[in-house]
Parts: C-alpha cells; sequence; structure tokens
C-alpha cells in the first residue's frame, strides 16, 4: 500500500518575530529543524511521495493528484509540534479500524498529525486533515510530546534532548559526557565546555568563554570572548560580542529573548551582537581576527553591524 506524506510548517504569519513567545519552526534543536527531524522519521517508513510545504502558500500541494496516482494513505503533519509516535503503529490502527480520517491526540488535544485514505481525501481534498469538525477516529498517543507554541517551550525541548528525556539525538560528535561538539566547530583550548551542551558546525568558541547549563549554540554562531552562556540558546548565524553573561534566554541575531522576565531586547543597538553572514574571504575580518592583526584560516564571516569590535572589560549581563 502506497503512503505519501505532507509535512506542513507553521507560515511566517504563524510566528511573532516582534514580541515575547515567538517560536519559529526553522529554528533547529541541536543541530536540526523539527521539520528535518519530521522529514527524517517519515523517511524510515518508505513513503512513496514527501512534501514540505508553507501553510502560507497560496498554492498548496494537490494532494487528491497524489490519490489518483495511486497513493492510498497520506500522513499529514502539522509542525507546531513535536511528538515521537510510532507511525508503524498509527498506520496499523488506521488500517485495523478502516478508518477514513484518523487524528492523533495526546492528554491535551489534538497534536495536528492526521492519516488519511483515500476516499477522505478524494471527497475533501486537504480540508479533511485540517477541518477538524469532520468525523474521525481518535488515536490516543501517551509518548514524548513538546508543544511548541513559545520560545519557553523551544527552549525546554533543547533541555530534554540534551539530558535524553526523549529521543532526540544531538548532531555531531560526542565529545564528553553530555557534551557535543560538530567536527567543523572551532573551541578555543581555554574554554570552558561544562555539559550538557551543544556545539554546532562551523560555530567558534573564542578564548575565555564559558558554555554551561544545557547551553546550545547552533551553526555558524561566534562567541566572542569571555562571554558566559547559561542555559542559553544561539540560534544560527549570531555574533555575541566579548565580556557577557547570556542567561535563561534565546539569541537570534541580535534579538535576545530573556525568559524569566519575559522581555526581548535589541543586542544590535549596544553592538553586543548581530546577524552574521557569509562574505568573501579575501574581504572579511572578523572582530577577534581584526584584533589580532589578521585573519582567522579558515574563516570568511562577517557581520551586519560594521563598528563591531571586541572590547575588553567589564562583563555585561544580558
Amino acid at each position: 500500500m502506497q503512503l505519501g506524506a505532507l509535512v506542513v510548517t507553521q507560515g511566517s504569519s504563524h510566528q511573532s518575530g516582534e514580541g515575547t513567545n515567538s517560536w519559529s519552526s526553522s529554528w533547529p534543536v541541536v543541530g536540526k529543524t523539527v521539520v528535518e527531524r519530521w522529514i527524517d522519521r517519515v523517511r524510515e517508513l518508505g513513503v512513496g511521495i514527501l512534501s514540505v510545504v508553507d501553510r502560507d502558500e497560496q498554492s498548496p500541494v494537490r494532494i487528491t493528484d497524489w490519490v489518483k496516482e495511486g497513493v492510498e494513505q497520506i500522513l499529514l503533519i502539522l509542525s507546531g509540534s513535536y511528538a515521537e509516535i510510532d507511525f508503524a503503529d498509527l498506520i496499523q490502527f488506521h488500517h485495523q479500524g478502516r478508518n477514513r480520517i484518523t487524528r492523533v491526540f495526546d492528554k491535551k488535544g489534538p497534536l495536528g498529525i492526521s492519516l488519511l485514505n483515500r476516499g477522505a481525501v478524494l471527497k475533501s481534498g486537504l480540508r479533511c486533515g485540517l477541518d477538524e469538525t469532520l468525523k474521525s477516529s481518535r488515536y490516543n498517543f501517551r509518548g514524548y510530546v513538546s508543544r511548541l507554541s513559545s520560545t519557553m517551550a523551544y527552549r525546554q525541548l533543547v533541555e530534554d534532548a540534551l539530558e535524553g528525556r526523549c529521543g532526540i539525538q544531538p548532531a555531531g560528535h560526542q565529545a564528553d559526557e553530555k557534551i557535543w561538539i560538530d567536527a567543523t566547530a572551532r573551541v578555543d583550548a581555554s574554554a570552558r565546555i561544562q555539559g550538557p551542551c551543544y556545539i554546532g558546525a562551523h560555530t567558534r568558541i573564542h578564548a575565555g568563554v564559558i558554555v554551561t547549563g544545557y547551553s546550545s549554540v547552533e551553526q555558524n554562531c561566534e562567541i566572542d570572548m569571555g562571554t558566559t552562556l547559561d542555559h542559553a540558546c544561539i540560534l544560527p548565524n549570531t555574533y555575541l560580542a566579548p565580556g557577557l553573561h547570556v542567561r535563561n534566554s534565546v539569541v537570534d541575531g541580535a534579538r535576545l529573548e530573556q525568559l524569566e522576565r519575559g522581555v526581548t531586547v535589541d543586542l544590535g543597538r549596544a553592538a553586543l551582537a548581530a546577524r552574521r553572514y557569509h562574505v568573501p574571504s579575501a574581504v572579511t575580518r572578523t572582530a577577534s581576527a581584526a584584533s589580532e592583526g589578521g585573519n582567522l584560516i579558515g574563516c570568511d564571516w562577517g557581520t551586519d553591524a560594521q563598528a563591531l569590535m571586541p572590547v575588553r572589560g567589564d562583563t555585561h549581563d544580558v
């Protein structure tokens, strides 16, 4: 029986990038986004057709065409949660009950995951997976679930992954107990890396940096001299200036969300953080490379804060 899968990302209108409690399905969790992890698990089923679309997309995938081409069942995943569902068991439940539509629930309600049979799709198209008022069968799931409705929930999922409370395996090499460092990351010998923590691909950790307390530094980041990360998530392509103390926060470029206080601040205004971007190495120096009088070998990253230079002195709590 041929199976198709459709993964729907949250769309730009389903995140509040200007305020607090924002979350984006593009944020990685110790090396891979939730969407990428859904895709990996779906591929293990040997699906015949797999497509990923944005919820705001004007011309969504016509899954009615899939069933006309021979697909008998379609697995629909809305990426607002992470759940370690046994898809094989879900498919067996759906088949044995001869269900038209099966929706997955946990104790809090629907998880945005449905299994649709050919007849339901031909009759209602994608609506049969999105309209919860349509008659369906209920599959109760009692395993690990993270409802990613806020930055706080995202931060908790990262902690659960690092502590081994869920099935997410951090990408990269396990350098020590509960410490994962990607092979392409560059960590200064004087940096203190205290697990559980994660350092992603092509990230640079400078001298005197401390990474501790379930912190994660995703790919293509740069943490400058003497900065401390404690219970912090640093999202891809972020530069942090020297001498900062970032605690219980998620940082995305220059935007920092402090989770205890529920406030968001722009660190770029004080030249404490910036978004990194890829530019030719011949015309770029990083802030630390400039202070050392030369280019870092193999480092071809710049920032969007032209005056962002290392400042020696006091530590700044953010």
